[in-house]
């Protein structure tokens, strides 16, 4: 069985976690954020002042997370610099912090800034390794262009995937909806 991941043993604070509904949802915004390759504490802090009433101060997150004050801190920053949790004002003297509430925006952004990044690069590699192969077929050893043509081949059926996966990536960053046809059909695709 995994460690619990609120259990006082894993962290320095000794606050009052929350309870145990709200618990569960900060462990399944972390397991999804986890699994997006993000910290699995930004999906507990992002839970933590979505499900809050009004926002709250550091002290509050650290108390309703049960973590650390310098992961909180932390946290706290990155979650800022994705615009998923904005400063609030102060209270107290101290300052609070309250949770994107416009998920589908959140995730266009994740889309936008960071797969779709990937997703282009990897079209700018594939296009120079079919130029290169291109290149290479006009090797006057017949085996050699042949392999060559083959894997001309095998890397355009790769751009084309990648190209579809693109351009539904922009559309859903676009307009927020995306159609899996294109991409289904590519991937049914033989030579």
């Amino acid at each position: 069985m995994p460690p619990d991941p609120y259990s006082r043993e894993d962290h320095t604070n000794d606050s009052k976690p929350a309870p145990f509904p709200q618990r569960l949802v900060a462990e399944a915004v972390g397991d999804v954020i986890g699994f997006w390759n993000f910290k699995p504490s930004m999906g507990r802090v992002w839970a933590a002042l979505y499900l809050a009433a009004r926002p709250l101060t550091s002290a509050e997150i650290v108390e309703q997370t049960g973590l650390s004050v310098g992961s909180v801190s932390m946290t706290l920053a990155d979650l800022r610099k994705w615009g998923v949790v904005r400063e609030a004002g102060r209270a107290g003297g101290r300052r609070v912090f309250e949770a994107e509430t416009d998920v589908a925006q959140m995730v266009t952004r994740v889309l936008r800034e960071r797969e779709l990044v990937v997703v282009k690069a990897s079209v700018a590699k594939l296009q120079a390794a079919i130029d290169a192969l291109s290149q290479s077929n006009d090797a006057s050893d017949t085996q050699t262009a042949g392999d060559g043509e083959f894997a001309a081949r095998r890397a355009r059926m790769l751009l084309e995937l990648a190209t579809s996966g693109e351009a539904m990536l922009e559309e859903f960053v676009r307009v927020g909806q995306m159609d899996l046809g294109n991409i289904e059909n590519k991937l049914t695709e033989t030579e």
